[in-house]
């Protein structure tokens, strides 16, 4: 298993996801984020088709043109909330990839502030 960050930029309702983190698990051109049930983990994970479930990964990202960044301001305000988290701050948020699985595993109750400048 690999370590990994996933970063939440609240202000701007932008979620960026480490290029790395998406090679490792496949290349997917489609992602989807899944929150666990206790609301404490958030699962990343390709997704086999563009729909409301998904967020497509454009081509330059894997060629080192584009950043991957979700913009997403019902899932940053639905974890923001969760988690009692400053909506004026950013937030880096550990977790691990298992390869064999081609997920990203996040512990959002690590998360870390960032604050603004």
């Amino acid at each position: 298993m690999n370590e990994t960050h996933l970063s939440f930029y609240l202000k701007a309702n932008r979620i960026h996801v480490f290029v790395d983190t998406l090679r490792l698990i496949g290349c997917p051109t489609n992602i989807c984020f899944m929150i666990g049930e206790d609301g404490k983990t958030l699962i990343l994970k390709p997704y086999p088709k563009k729909d409301f479930h998904s967020h497509r990964v454009p081509c330059d990202v894997y060629r080192g043109k584009k950043r991957m960044e979700v913009s997403s301001l019902r899932l940053c305000r639905i974890i923001a909330d969760m988690h009692q988290w400053n909506v004026n701050y950013s937030y880096r948020v550990p977790g691990v990839i298992i390869s064999r699985q081609r997920i990203c595993v996040f512990y959002l109750d690590q998360a870390v502030p960032i604050k603004p400048s």
